[in-house]
């Protein structure tokens, strides 16, 4: 049984006595800070390729820079596109679709990146990654404890090895062929 102050509290909240906290909503505004798609959307991003990713309740889907959907609301996540694809999740798995909602590379990676310079990096969720093409295939051969997006043709990986030690971790910076240019860390030449 509560008592005295606690009893207090618990009515104040139990009894709704206390006001719910505000519902905000994402806008969008330009340069000037005047107000251009009005505040709708539980969560948003930019317009990097002429379309932004919206969320409406628990789904996110695309609106271009006038505020029409284009893409409706039905993915669990949706980034920003890159490489007209953008990444986007469906069942707790990753995929890709392009600027019309069509699903390019199925959702089927437990972790993925956007696509930079043509690739994209995809994983198994178990330090296992790889680089795909954007018709889904394995653009560099192998996989890697880690991988970085490309970026002016370089990324930067760790090597597979069998040593579970972080100490021994050796790294590479390859290029989009996957050719080592160099290398760096424990046993590195």
């Amino acid at each position: 049984m509560r008592t005295g102050l606690a009893q207090a509290l618990y009515m104040l909240v139990a009894g709704s006595l206390i006001p719910p906290p505000p519902v905000c909503k994402f806008t969008f505004i330009d340069k000037t800070g005047r107000i251009i798609i009005e505040p709708k959307f539980d969560g948003a991003s930019y317009f990097p390729e002429g379309l932004a990713p919206v969320r409406v309740g628990k789904l996110w889907g695309f609106i271009d820079s006038s505020g029409t959907t284009v893409i409706k609301p039905q993915f669990e996540l949706a980034y920003p596109f890159s490489d007209g694809l953008s990444l986007i999740q469906v069942a707790g798995l990753y995929g890709y679709i392009d600027r019309m909602g069509v699903i390019k590379i199925m959702h089927q990676f437990k972790s993925a990146s956007n696509f930079q310079e043509e690739l994209a990096v995809d994983g198994d969720g178990a330090q296992r990654y790889w680089y795909i093409d954007r018709k889904g295939n394995e653009a560099i051969g192998g996989t890697f404890g880690a991988a970085s997006y490309f970026f002016k043709g370089v990324a930067d990986v760790r090597l597979r090895s069998s040593s579970g030690n972080s100490a021994k971790w050796k790294y590479a910076y390859i290029d989009g062929k996957g050719h080592q240019i160099s290398t760096y860390g424990p046993g590195a030449n």
